[in-house]
């Protein structure tokens, strides 16, 4: 894991020997102390040297040549390196590159590039004298390093030769690695929104101080996001509302105080997750909106391909729509209190084994029996309203897939092929089903009064 310096050799005036004239630089964040060399190499390098608290010697310079500014200026640099530095570092020079920019020159290039970092290197590229079309071929293969070889961009440096600038004042050395980084930050909002996972973002808001993008960095708000994609994940459906309620609060408020891009990927996750949200706190009774919110849930779980989840989900919505039909003291318990899970265990299963079922095949042991006999007034409404059909239809199909996820598919040669396809059907027909519910006002009343 070496500390490597990357950087283009130019000719520079081709009436000049050497090719640059002497200029006086300075790297602000590194030193308030100028250098007055030929090479902007040498006074980048100085001033990491000159920052003692930091980890800033570079173990390899590595120096991407054309065959010209090889033969005119290397041996010229090198010199200028001995007399400004303290430590003369490892120089790696490897193939010249060639100027004819033909796409396998071009590919050339980048392969070069990769060839000369190692795996967790940390990587300062200086693209003052790039030459052409390489410091963007040097710009993809910095992403694709941070990926495959998981190296660290520390500095992307131009020094800045200001012909205007005022007398005395040395030219500027310029860090433009912001511009690399909002890239992974993109990449870690793009994770949240297609796959659920806040752990990339929270990654990024550790390592990643980038100002324009503060808004995403807050602790708070990365918390939240964690907390509503591991409810999601783990398919804490009952809490899924109150976790995104809280996460998009946080996004509200980072919204307020972010501008461009950090606003821009604030909108991306307000526009993903708000359909996960409520405009009142859940009742605790299997009302038409608790319904509604678990036919959301799905759509996510679908769209973000976490199929198991999605059909983990499917079966409860089909045990709890038995337990809308309970009445008596059982409806008066709070689906998340002792009772109220202990009555869902009990009725919930009762009525999922009525649904898979025919009537003439139910057979039931003499406490689930108790069960369904409490549960048939509400399976004959179901019938009369034409309901039950529609669950019949998907249920016995549907378990079975989840009792596949469930035992890792031991009990079959392979995997359904066809789980996205049925888990997309699945959900049409719930949807079409808890519209009929809600169509035959056959839903619990919610108790808990709404806001104004």
């Amino acid at each position: 894991m070496a500390h490597v310096f990357i950087s283009f050799l130019g000719i520079g005036g081709f009436d000049k020997k050497p090719g640059y004239d002497k200029a006086e630089y300075i790297w602000p964040e590194k030193t308030q102390k100028s250098i007055t060399c030929c090479f902007a190499q040498t006074a980048i390098l100085a001033a990491m040297e000159a920052c003692e608290t930091q980890r800033s010697t570079v173990d390899r310079v590595v120096l991407f040549c054309t065959r010209e500014s090889y033969d005119k200026h290397l041996n010229l640099l090198t010199d200028e390196f001995k007399h400004h530095l303290k430590h003369e570092p490892e120089i790696i020079t490897p193939a010249l590159v060639p100027t004819d920019m033909t796409a396998d020159n071009q590919w050339g290039w980048f392969e070069q590039l990769l060839d000369n970092v190692g795996f967790g290197d940390r990587l300062v590229m200086d693209f003052t004298h790039g030459m052409r079309a390489v410091p963007i071929i040097f710009s993809s293969a910095i992403g694709f390093l941070t990926r495959a070889k998981n190296i660290t961009l520390e500095h992307a440096l131009y020094a800045w030769y200001d012909q205007n600038r005022q007398d005395g004042d040395p030219h500027p050395i310029v860090d433009m690695k912001d511009f690399y980084v909002i890239n992974d930050w993109a990449e870690s909002v793009s994770r949240l929104t297609e796959d659920a996972d806040a752990r990339k973002l929270g990654e990024m808001a550790k390592q990643s101080r980038v100002d324009a993008l503060a808004p995403l960095a807050d602790e708070n708000l990365v918390a939240a996001f964690q907390e509503m994609t591991d409810c999601i994940r783990n398919v804490d459906v009952n809490n899924v509302s109150q976790k995104v309620n809280a996460a998009l609060a946080y996004v509200e408020n980072s919204r307020k105080k972010a501008v461009g891009s950090a606003q821009l990927m604030l909108d991306l996750v307000w526009e993903k997750f708000c359909a996960l949200a409520t405009d009142y706190p859940p009742s605790g009774r299997y009302d038409q909106p608790y319904f509604e919110t678990q036919i959301k849930i799905i759509e996510v779980l679908m769209e973000h391909r976490l199929f198991m989840q999605a059909f983990t989900v499917m079966r409860e919505v089909i045990g709890a729509i038995g337990m809308a039909g309970v009445g008596g003291k059982y409806a008066q318990k709070n689906m998340s209190s002792g009772d109220g899970r202990k009555y869902r265990k009990r009725f919930a299963e009762v009525f999922v084994n009525m649904m898979q079922f025919p009537e003439n095949e139910w057979k039931f042991s003499e406490f689930a029996e108790e069960s369904r006999l409490k549960l048939m007034p509400w399976f004959k409404k179901l019938q009369q309203a034409g309901i039950e059909p529609k669950l019949r239809e998907i249920v016995d199909e549907m378990v079975k897939i989840r009792n596949g996820f469930d035992h890792a598919w031991t009990s079959e040669k392979t995997a359904s092929p066809e789980i996205e396809q049925k888990g997309e059907q699945y959900l049409k027909q719930l949807q079409e089903i808890i519209g009929k519910m809600a169509d035959r006002s056959c839903f619990q009343r919610r108790k808990t009064r709404q806001p104004e």
